[in-house]
């Protein structure tokens, strides 16, 4: 559209919208600026917007009288093109105006007052109650705009108007925003009549939306905006008038759009024909839970969430997947994101997603984003072509998976169309933070599957529910995993996505069956019964006195085989670990764990999962794991003989999962052909080891203990044992079992206060997690309207809001670097690429990068309440000690904390000595 067509005056062609902030006297005047931010939301809606998220916005639009489907579309597109053009229109103030003078250009202020606007401001400071995208909503209101629509301008800097004050009763709101000046209310009566024209349409006052479309027309905002304002795309121009004239809004947007390379909505996938998918994709015939699972997807009517139940590697991610694909291809969605629980687990299924993608022979280009803390040290992501740099046409045609370089960054991130990290940027879509419409945005593009969904406490279950209310709400499909999700935890999920209390399920009363498969189809619940595989395990229980843990391995060792150990904290696993070497020598024993450096663990992961994988080549003929947590999930090794810690039910089968995992081909040592797994840590029925109850509690511990057999099939058992240990109406049944080993009377008194703290535990976890939620999309109700009110979490980093959607409690991340006794610093010796390398000066990117890498948790000791404000003084001191904070201009070493190790890797902190080597990561003992 051509925005000379309309004529504005001289006063609204006087108005500034961008300003050079380098010395330079350049800038943009705000009807350019406007043009330019309408015409990239137009191509944002052309090109980019998957038809689900076109559709949400259809269907928020509420207007009087009929319209058939075709002129609802055409209106969305107008009404994008609106708020794109009315963005900014709060700039036509003399509040705003008068910033001008602050940064040097004092002559655009001349010139608008020589035009007739009065820029007198009686209270300057107290202009910031006023920022212009405020006024800017009261200007739309006030020219007959709905709230609804006006809200968005209002929030597009990322935060909706926290309460409607009566604006125009403050003493200050004349000479601010203009709005009780003529001339100010003629020229602001004008830029609204100009977004009118650059939409398209003679009037909007009758037209409404709904709180969904305002969110996502909210994010779009904020991304055409920020497309518009890349002065590197939109370059700012002399004051010379003549060169306004060079060129369209709407040339200057196709180019920009060019040189960003975003990657256009296409149909993510070819046209496979759904019978031959997982052959294509994969490369394998499915079993019939992955079949049944993309039946059902293919079958459902409209989005809505699926919870995918089936044991652990029955290939629940392949169906996923090919669930996503059938969604996407049916309702029009541009991606998926991927969630998991942790970073580790994040990196483990990225080369499977990458993969899986470029399987899709979709002809086209799509981006992808690791979404995590540590993704700049992920290799598999870091060695993806920049699409930025695709500036042959033929080259982008055989890139299937591109990172593309606007879609980067913590809030732009999601904006790509595969993203794959930790539930936490999902959980995030419900936290208080600014510019999180654009995160909604990301989502609502996307299928989104979340993975080992049992791995969630109640804190973080407290967000997942609100998030999925959303998600519901847009008709975002969502695909739950796991193998061990109990009966209720199931009926919340599903009751969350439907905006619901409660739901009832066909198996509510009664022990699930296994595998299963639930989905929602509007306000009904379905759930079919897939056969099973008919892989079954038989897994022997052995309970085991930790003394004798050597002699029994020695025993079951004698002929050779791969032992597994899981302890419940690191400190445990440590210790285990010496005690093994002691028993069966250094070469014998491995040990896992996450106060590992992050390329130290990968490198271990990989070596166990080279080792001990379905392939045999490499297998040892003797090998004890140590291990802790992170052994549970996503870690392929198959171990002869278990021996576990006790732990909650559910994670004790997902550590099962690692038994006998695959059917090999090579005999296991006599010994050890029957799969059994010890388990460890249980003094008595009521009594556990220190450890274990520190991190689980003793409720769980306490039914677990109860259900446990000599004898699991696996996987018939699993749904029975998991319905026992988190479901009510057990407690007689488990009192019975306790007190077959201990006083009645004492086993139900003390496995009533275990049930009482708990409860409390749970309760406190939930209403903590209320403090910084959003509401639910019913709760929010017409408008954004103090959608993010204090308090609300920002954050440069994003680490506040990582940490506010988990209840892990404190944590201090630092990095390790080495002082030797000739007082230069050093890289840890065997740091990939850089090691021992000593640094004389501020590192360069590639050794800054390095050296970030070597990042680790402080253990828990050092970051307890009581003490945490010390170790960071004392950190601090450090880091001005050794001279480090110069090294703070580097993007990777801003602000870090540092552990420097003398030439022993030893460092004194508090009252401890802490050491990091590689075999046993970083430990600590008390200076004596």
């Amino acid at each position: 559209m051509n925005h000379d067509m309309l004529e504005l005056s001289s006063s609204a062609r006087s108005l500034w919208g961008k300003l050079s902030l380098t010395g330079a006297h350049l800038w943009l005047p705000l009807w350019m600026h406007l043009a330019d931010t309408a015409e990239m939301a137009d191509l944002l809606w052309s090109n980019w917007l998957p038809p689900h998220t076109k559709e949400q916005i259809v269907q928020g639009i509420d207007l009087p009288g009929s319209a058939t489907l075709a002129e609802r579309e055409n209106l969305a597109r107008k009404i994008v093109r609106f708020l794109a053009a009315a963005h900014d229109c709060g700039k036509a103030s003399p509040g705003f105006v008068m910033k001008a003078e602050k940064v040097g250009f004092g002559d655009i202020v001349d010139e608008i007052t020589s035009k007739g606007l009065s820029v007198e401001v009686q209270n300057q400071v107290l202009a910031k109650r006023f920022p212009h995208a405020l006024v800017g909503e009261s200007i739309l209101e006030h020219q007959g705009v709905d709230r609804s629509l006006a809200d968005i301008v209002g929030a597009h800097h990322g935060k909706p108007v926290a309460c409607k004050q009566d604006l125009e009763a403050a003493p200050e709101y004349p000479s601010i925003t203009g709005m009780k000046d003529e001339a100010w209310r003629n020229v602001q009566k004008e830029l609204v009549k100009y977004a009118l024209h650059l939409a398209g349409l003679s009037a909007i006052s009758e037209v409404s939306l709904n709180v969904t479309a305002q969110v996502i027309l909210n994010g779009l905002l904020i991304m055409a905006d920020w497309l518009a304002s890349d002065e590197n795309q939109f370059p700012l121009i002399s004051r010379d008038y003549g060169i306004i004239q060079a060129g369209s809004a709407q040339d200057r947007a196709e180019q920009a759009w060019f040189n960003l390379r975003l990657p256009k909505y296409q149909q993510f996938a070819s046209a496979c024909p759904w019978s031959q998918l997982y052959e294509e994709r994969f490369g394998r015939q499915p079993r019939p839970v992955q079949v049944h699972a993309l039946q059902v997807a293919v079958q459902m009517e409209h989005p809505g969430l699926m919870v995918i139940e089936a044991p652990m590697g029955e290939g629940k991610t392949e169906a996923a997947l090919a669930a996503a694909e059938a969604f996407a291809r049916r309702f029009g969605l541009g991606g998926i994101y991927f969630a998991l629980p942790t970073q580790a687990t994040s990196d483990g299924i990225f080369p499977r997603i990458e993969s899986w993608i470029e399987h899709l022979h979709a002809g086209v280009s799509r981006s992808i984003f690791l979404a995590h803390g540590k993704a700049g040290f992920n290799k598999a992501y870091t060695g993806i072509k920049l699409q930025s740099h695709l500036y042959d046409e033929e080259d982008a045609k055989h890139a299937d998976v591109v990172v593309n370089d606007w879609t980067q960054g913590r809030k732009k991130g999601l904006l790509a169309d595969f993203v794959v990290g930790t539930i936490d940027h999902v959980l995030m879509g419900g936290l208080k933070m600014k510019h999180l419409a654009l995160r909604h945005l990301g989502l609502v593009n996307k299928v989104v599957i979340l993975d080992e969904c049992h791995a969630y406490d109640a804190y973080m279950n407290q967000y997942l529910d609100l998030v999925l209310s959303w998600l519901g709400a847009y008709g975002v499909p969502v695909i739950v995993l796991s193998a061990t999700l109990p009966l209720h935890r199931r009926q919340e999920l599903l009751a969350a996505y439907q905006g619901k209390k409660k739901t009832k399920c066909i198996v509510a009363d009664s022990i699930s069956p296994y595998p299963l498969i639930s989905y929602t189809e509007g306000e009904n619940v379905h759930q079919d019964l897939p056969e099973p595989s008919g892989r079954k395990r038989t897994v022997h229980l052995q309970q085991l006195d930790e003394d004798n843990l050597g002699d029994v391995l020695s025993e079951l060792l004698s002929e050779g085989g791969c032992a597994g150990i899981i302890c419940n904290t690191v400190k445990k696993a440590q210790y285990v670990a010496q005690c093994m070497e002691m028993y069966f020598g250094e070469d014998c024993v491995r040990l896992l764990h996450s106060c590992f450096l992050s390329f130290d663990r990968v490198r271990k992961e990989q070596e166990l999962c080279d080792l001990l994988g379905p392939q045999e080549d490499h297998r040892p003929d003797k090998l004890i794991v140590v291990g802790t947590q992170v052994m549970e999930q996503s870690l392929d090794v198959d171990f002869d003989v278990l021996f576990t810690e006790i732990c909650p039910l559910d994670l004790l089968l997902q550590r099962v999962g690692r038994l006998h995992r695959h059917n090999r081909e090579k005999a296991r040592p006599s010994r050890l052909q029957e799969a059994t797994c010890y388990v460890m840590g249980i003094q008595d029925a009521l009594t556990f080891d220190e450890g274990s109850t520190a991190v689980y509690g003793e409720y769980l511990l306490m039914k677990t203990r109860a259900f446990l057999k000599q004898c699991l099939v696996l996987p018939d058992d699993i749904p029975r044992l998991v319905q026992q240990v988190y479901e009510d109406g057990y407690d007689d049944e488990i009192i019975n079992h306790l007190a077959k080993e201990v006083d009645a009377s004492s086993a139900e008194k003390q496995y009533d206060i275990a049930a009482d703290q708990y409860t409390k535990h749970i309760e406190e976890k939930k209403n903590k997690a209320k403090t910084f939620q959003i509401k639910t999309v019913k709760a929010q109700r017409k408008n954004l309207l103090g959608w993010l009110n204090a308090p609300q979490i920002e954050d440069a980093s994003g680490k506040r809001g990582e940490a506010t959607v988990r209840d892990s409690g404190n944590s201090l991340t630092v990095l390790v670097i080495c002082k030797k006794e000739d007082g230069c610093l050093y890289t840890l010796p065997w740091l990939p690429g850089h090691g021992d390398a000593r640094i004389d000066d501020v590192p360069d990117d590639a050794l800054a990068k390095a050296i970030a890498s070597c990042s680790i948790n402080l253990p828990s000791y050092f970051v307890q309440d009581w003490q945490i404000d010390k170790v960071i003084d004392e950190l601090e001191e450090v880091v001005l000690d050794n001279h480090l904070d110069s090294w703070y201009v580097s993007h990777w070493l801003k602000g870090e904390l540092f552990l420097v190790l003398n030439e022993d890797h030893e460092m004194h902190l508090l009252d401890r000595i802490l050491v990091y080597d590689e075999k046993n990561g970083l430990w600590s003992y008390k200076e004596e």
